[in-house]
């Protein structure tokens, strides 16, 4: 069976049975009895004819989807007994922390671990959570603090948010608009209860400018669009200069998601302590 499993998610990755064969190191023919053999097992249809090609039926998507992760964490289970291995995780960043901290931290990290692979995508939080879900990635570092049952999330860090002014000095204008992230993102669902309801003063007319990223947010700020609200690593990756800059009592979390079965591997602990310390360290040696 999970020779078909892995050629039905490679039909599903490469489009065509030629290219999964390629990729899979098969002659097409292979590819198709293992499928063919699948179905016999399950006893339903996988693919169906598109034209001169085939395509996965709706039955196929459904189980692929509930499959995915449990092949990818057999394949894992063996690191734990055998360090030799070279360990390869899908992780996901979420688009704010890959725009700042997150490679850096990341990279530092993996400098311990020669070892570990990681590949690496980029997506808002919550479609990095679905992600994760499905098994795509085996990993997430995201802001989305809402816990789900069929996840594991650690904490890692609360990054500090900081206004920035469209003047220089720390005098900031009240009367321009405050400009942040959009209200659907994982950091304003964390942050905006507060920021609407202790920070009032940001903005005496209470307005608000939401964009589709922090990267936005500092060029409409630097023009004199409004103020800007962002998470302090991207301030310092920025090189905001200190006098434009103020850090406020309001915190993001950062934490890293991931499945329990991948949260239980020998080598998942020690890689997880390893990227909190340098996260924690990022921040200690970036305060303002």
């Amino acid at each position: 069976m999970l020779d078909g499993i892995d050629a039905l998610l490679a039909l599903e990755k490469y489009g065509t049975i030629s290219e999964a064969a390629v990729r899979m190191r098969l002659t097409q023919s292979a590819v198709s009895k293992r499928i063919q053999a699948l179905e016999r097992e399950l006893d339903m249809r996988l693919i169906e004819p598109d034209g001169r090609k085939v395509k996965l039926t709706s039955k196929a998507y459904k189980f692929i989807n509930k499959a995915r992760p449990i092949i990818i964490e057999l394949k894992n289970l063996s690191l734990e007994d055998d360090s030799a291995n070279l360990a390869n995780f899908a992780l996901g960043l979420s688009d704010s922390i890959a725009g700042s901290m997150g490679p850096l931290v990341i990279n530092q990290t993996l400098k311990n671990f020669k070892n570990i692979k990681l590949d690496l995508h980029v997506h808002r939080s919550l479609m990095l959570i679905e992600n994760v879900l499905l098994g795509k990635y085996q990993m997430g570092l995201c802001t989305d603090s809402e816990s789900r049952k069929e996840l594991v999330s650690l904490h890692l860090y609360d990054e500090p948010m900081v206004l920035i002014s469209c003047e220089m000095g720390r005098k900031f204008n009240k009367n321009l608009p405050l400009i942040t992230i959009e209200e659907n993102s994982a950091t304003w669902k964390s942050i905006g209860p507060k920021v609407k309801n202790d920070y009032q003063s940001l903005t005496s007319a209470t307005q608000f400018i939401h964009v589709e990223s922090f990267l936005a947010v500092y060029q409409m700020t630097k023009v004199g669009f409004g103020n800007g609200l962002i998470p302090l690593g991207l301030s310092k990756e920025l090189k905001i200069s200190k006098n434009q800059v103020k850090k406020l009592k309001l915190t993001r979390p950062i934490s890293l998601v991931t499945r329990k079965t991948i949260a239980q591997l020998e080598i998942f602990d020690p890689f997880f302590k390893e990227l909190k310390k340098n996260m924690i360290k990022y921040f200690e040696d970036k305060e303002l």
